[in-house]
């Protein structure tokens, strides 16, 4: 049995919900409030790095990894203790 994932990559997608809409209004002022706290995760997440963390912030694309390199290195934390 196959297992679908869906991949997403965060920043892009609220770039496109605010840059990509003729008049976004009030959604630009609340996309531009939680990308700083964005950040602050990905910083924290990075600080603890926990496995579990990691998979899911690589999955969002919030932490500065390659494209091509994700796949590996979210299997890569999976295969952590």
């Amino acid at each position: 049995m196959t297992k679908l994932q869906f991949d997403c990559h965060l920043p892009n997608l609220l770039h496109e919900m605010i840059e990509g809409h003729p008049h976004p209004g009030p959604l630009t002022t609340a996309v531009r409030l939680t990308l700083p706290i964005l950040c602050q995760l990905a910083e924290r997440a990075i600080e603890l790095d926990d496995p579990a963390l990691n998979v899911l912030m690589l999955w969002l694309n919030l932490y500065d990894v390659p494209e091509l390199e994700r796949v590996t290195a979210i299997e890569a934390q999976r295969a952590r203790p």
